[in-house]
Order: structure tokens, then C-alpha cells, then sequence
């Protein structure tokens, strides 16, 4: 075990020793007093634990844990994000803890870190941290920054595809001109058929849900709740044969 690893372990036990003796709160609020975090403070909110390496000063500042998802086009994030009103700049450890139920659908010693700069469900604006330390039975994930970085928004993403099966005569079209010429108007997997036995749920860039369907059969023309879909680019996860592999992509919604 690296000495990195060690330090990580250490600092994830006395932070999740400090959550479980008080209440979670689903928030933190910073006022314009601020909040100070002296050099080697283990600092803990919701399941997130930071050790700066310097102090730290926080000021006018919320930071909000929710269950957003970033899709990925080989991999996605857990289901859980921690969001900061504004970028901030931290040196140090940095810890971020999960349950089982967040996974979604990773394996948790595949998990990596990955933080953006501004607050997106795109994963073009994150970036990975590789050598992330994961902890299956701690259930955690954690890296040691030498050097700072500056991010608003914090997740986990698995760096291996999930899909124990390729499935490789399932081809999904990665576009869609719902414009009722009978062509190209629905969005079609190839051979779905042959596996009624799924589930797909499509998500917009902001990680919202605007389709899902058990057992989906080529019908989606790109509409939400009736109402036709903004020309743009979404994202879905295709569970095959109850979840024991999934196809994800994209899917781009084009009007002539």
C-alpha cells in the first residue's frame, strides 16, 4: 500500500467517524463571515472529506449534494454530484464517500474522481483524476492533489465499461429527424426485438430524464410528455436482458 493510499485511508475513516456522529445535512451554507480550514483539518459535509494541504478560506458559498448523473459515452458517473455555487481551488486530500444503491451500475474499484469548472452534466468538461484511490469496503473514492485544482462541480466515474456482454448485433442510430416523412423519424436499435427483455431511459444534458421505457421496441420520436423534443444532443442507457450488460450513446434530435 502506497503511503498516498495510506494517508487517503486515514483521513476517509476519521471523516466518515465525524458523519456518523452527528445529522447529514442535505446543504453547506457559507456566509460572507466565511468558513476557515486550518492546514491538515480533516473537513467533512455529506459524505465529501477534504483535508487542504494549506488553509483554507470559504466565503459566500453553498455547496449542494444531488443525484445527478453524467453519461458518458463508454462509462458513467455514480449517482451522486456535489456542486459548489462557484469554482473553488483546493490542494490536499480530497475523499468522496458512496452507497451501494449510488453505483449505477459500476464497480466501485473501478471508480475514479472527476471534477469540472463549471457546473455541467457534459462529460467534455470534466476531467478524470486516474489514479484515484477506490475502496470497495470502505466505499470510497479519493486522491492526494499535489498541485491545486479548480472545480464547481465533484463526481465518480467507472473507467471501464460495465457491459459484461457485447451484444454486438445491437446498432443504435445515433440521430433522429422527427419530421413525419417516414424516415429516420424514430430512433432505432437494430435487432432490439430479439431482446424484449430491456429497458432505456434517455437523458438530456442536464441530466433529466425526458424518456424511459421497459421493453423499448423503436418507437421513441424524440417527443417528452407529448411535446416534440428541442433540436440538441441526448444521451441513454440501454439496460439489455435485466441489466446483466448496457449499451450507452448518444442520440441527436435534428429538424429539417
Amino acid at each position: 500500500m502506497t503511503d498516498k493510499m495510506k494517508r487517503i485511508i486515514v483521513s476517509i475513516a476519521i471523516g466518515l467517524l465525524l458523519l456518523s456522529n452527528q445529522a447529514l445535512k442535505a446543504q453547506l451554507s457559507v456566509g460572507s463571515d466565511g468558513l476557515f480550514i486550518q492546514n491538515g483539518t480533516v473537513f467533512s459535509t455529506d459524505g465529501l472529506t477534504l483535508v487542504p494541504t494549506n488553509n483554507w478560506g470559504l466565503n459566500n458559498l453553498k455547496v449542494i449534494m444531488s443525484p445527478a448523473v453524467v453519461i458518458w459515452p463508454r462509462y458513467n458517473s455514480i449517482q451522486r454530484m456535489y456542486r459548489f455555487s462557484r469554482p473553488v481551488t483546493f490542494e490536499g486530500e480530497m475523499a468522496l464517500s458512496f452507497q451501494d444503491i449510488e453505483l449505477n451500475g459500476n464497480e466501485a474499484k473501478d471508480l475514479v474522481l472527476a471534477h469540472a469548472k463549471v457546473t455541467s452534466t457534459n462529460y467534455k468538461d470534466y476531467t478524470l483524476v486516474k489514479e484515484s484511490v477506490a475502496s470497495e469496503k470502505e466505499h470510497y473514492v479519493g486522491q492526494l492533489f499535489t498541485k491545486p485544482i479548480t472545480f464547481s462541480d465533484l463526481n465518480a466515474v467507472s473507467m471501464i465499461s460495465t457491459s459484461a456482454v457485447l451484444y454486438k448485433d445491437l446498432e443504435a442510430n445515433n440521430m433522429i429527424t422527427p419530421n413525419g416523412d417516414g424516415v429516420n423519424d424514430t430512433w432505432i436499435v437494430k435487432n432490439i426485438l430479439q431482446y424484449p427483455n430491456n429497458e432505456l431511459k434517455i437523458f438530456d444534458r442536464e441530466g433529466r430524464v425526458v424518456f424511459s421505457k421497459i421493453g423499448y421496441d423503436n418507437t421513441w420520436d424524440g417527443q417528452y410528455n407529448g411535446s416534440p423534443l428541442p433540436e440538441d444532443t441526448y444521451y441513454y442507457i440501454l439496460y439489455i436482458d435485466s441489466g446483466k450488460a448496457k449499451k450507452t450513446g448518444f442520440i441527436t434530435i435534428v429538424k429539417e
